[in-house]
């Protein structure tokens, strides 16, 4: 049941309707098995997919109090952890006053229970409520004493980017600037480090520094790419908008401030009230009727026409019906093999990210770092197939993977991965304008995987910085592949073909599967990998 309800979870994060799915099918056993807390636990859940996903209070508030009086009736603690979630619901809506009202009851219970989980939950969100209704002393005292809580670390970057927040709104830019470094941290623990983005572009704005702001603003750049989140997307826009304002480039300040301005119109659109509704209604179909009158008038006139013009109709569409009819037929199977080629590229897409969220849990939860690092690795590698039936399903081509996309998007997710903020490194790529097929993507993307994860975590190992280059062209009748970098180099003496690690074991496996030549070449000043490839389809 728990582990139905953690996938749940990991769905509604991404605004996955999968969730759905995993959250009945815990419910479904819960109540088979009469395993009550079960139940609260898949009704938590399903409050929390429709609040986040679907955006519907009224359905989210009845599961939310559904699972409470179950909690209450059948005397279980975990009634407190769903009125934390009410406190949640009410607090992303603005409610700020609810919102209070039920972290506080939350808060209460925990501390009656001795869960110090919930405790520190609840001080964070009490902390950022009480911020929002300026109350700052109060929200700076709960901040600092959920630091206290030896409890969940990674929460802890939450409240850096509270009392971060909380200083920008008292102007003490200069005393939020480390707060926000920290909220901003990549690292395993902190999955809103990209989102906390706009705290500290805010922050640098303010205090005209522009130290490291490439790099920031970059991710800034790809988490607007990536994130479907209107809210945060909006937030960053602005952000971004006024720190090119205050640089003195308007040119970019205005062009991200449109951007802004075109998505808070989307987001306004999709809060339309009861009342326009009503109101659009009521247009609409008076509309239809004009339009109904004016057709009949038409109508009268097309019949005298027709009367003419019918012997000859009639005559020219039998000799066409034939092969209008077969035309029809074939279109009509193209269109439904073009839907259900994409189907199975999304359901690919999406068995490849159960299998990823899998890994991620079993990551999670493993303490050994041998093994927490082969488990990332290998989400990696699903991670770089799962692209590819994303990038299938999405483009009209779909037999063709657009080389200069895909690979861009693979080295950037492997970026964000392995980068930290101590090293600065520049990638290059050279991709020539290709589209290949599905059987030379495959193996072409996990080389191209294996390789740059190699870079990232070898070459630079003693140096603050570097620069890895990627290219792909046709030479020859030929494909060929380089990744090159300027790193520490390979040993002397060493060999891919001897090597017997997992990762040099797929290079040459999938080079012999595309008939490539493998070259290396490697020093103290970096390594050159080079692949002639001789099987491979362009679309």
């Amino acid at each position: 049941m728990q582990l139905y309800v953690d996938l749940a979870w990991e769905y509604t994060i991404i605004e996955n309707d999968s969730a759905l799915i995993y959250t009945e099918k815990a419910l479904s056993i819960s109540q088979k098995n009469n395993y009550k807390i079960g139940e609260a636990t898949a009704l938590e859940a399903k409050g929390l997919y429709e609040e986040i996903v679907t955006g519907n209070y009224d359905r989210a508030s009845e599961y939310y109090f559904e699972g409470i009086k179950l909690c209450e009736e059948n005397n279980l603690e975990y009634a407190t952890s769903i009125y934390h979630s009410v406190g949640v619901m009410f607090h992303t809506s603005d409610n700020f006053e609810k919102a209070k009202e039920y972290y506080t009851i939350a808060y209460n219970r925990a501390k009656v229970e001795n869960n110090i989980l919930i405790q520190k939950k609840c001080l964070v969100n009490l902390g950022a409520v009480n911020s929002s209704l300026k109350d700052y002393k109060a929200a700076e005292k709960m901040l600092v004493e959920s630091l206290t809580i030896d409890v969940r670390r990674d929460f802890d970057y939450s409240t850096y980017a509270n009392l971060g927040n909380l200083y920008l709104r008292k102007k003490e830019f200069n005393k939020a600037l480390p707060y926000l470094l920290l909220a901003t941290e990549q690292n395993p623990d902190n999955p809103d480090s990209e989102e906390n983005l706009y705290f500290l572009i805010n922050a640098k704005a303010a205090l005209k520094d522009s130290t490291n702001m490439n790099h920031i603003l970059n991710r800034a750049t790809i988490f607007i790419e990536e994130s479907i989140a209107q809210r945060p997307n909006s937030l960053m826009l602005m952000a971004i908008s006024k720190y090119y304002r205050e640089f003195g480039d308007f040119e970019k300040a205005l062009e991200y401030r449109d951007k802004y301005l075109t998505l808070y119109e989307e987001i306004k659109e999709g809060q339309r009230d009861q009342t326009v509704y009503e109101l659009e209604t009521k247009y609409q179909t008076e509309k239809v009727q004009r339009d109904l009158e004016k057709e009949k008038a038409a109508q009268k006139l097309l019949y005298y026409i027709l009367a003419f013009t019918g012997i000859l109709l009639i005559l020219i569409s039998f000799f066409f019906y034939k092969n209008s009819t077969k035309n029809k037929q074939i279109s009509k199977a193209l269109e439904e093999k073009e839907v259900l080629l994409k189907e199975i590229h999304h359901r690919v897409k999406n068995n490849l990210q159960v299998v990823s969220s899998l890994l991620s849990l079993q990551q999670r939860q493993t303490k050994d770092s041998t093994a927490h690092q082969a488990l990332q690795e290998g989400r990696n590698r699903v991670k770089a197939m799962a692209l590819i039936h994303q990038n299938l399903y999405q483009d009209e081509n779909l037999v063709g993977v657009d080389m200069q996309q895909y690979i861009t998007k693979l080295v950037n997710n492997l970026v964000s991965t392995y980068k930290t903020d101590s090293k600065t490194i520049h990638l290059k790529t050279e991709i020539e304008p290709l589209k290949l097929d599905v059987d030379t993507i495959i193996p072409l993307g996990l080389i191209i995987n294996e390789l740059i994860c190699n870079s990232l975590k070898y070459a630079f190992v003693n140096r603050d910085s570097g620069a890895i280059l990627i290219g792909l062209k046709l030479d020859n009748g030929s494909l060929q592949l380089e990744v090159k970098d300027n790193g520490e180099g390979f040993p002397q003496g060493f060999s891919i073909e001897k090597a017997d690690s997992l990762g040099y074991k797929l290079i040459r496996s999938f080079s012999q599967k595309l008939e490539a030549d493998l070259d290396l070449k490697s020093s103290e000043n970096g390594t050159r990998i080079t692949l002639i490839i001789s099987k491979f389809k362009v679309e």
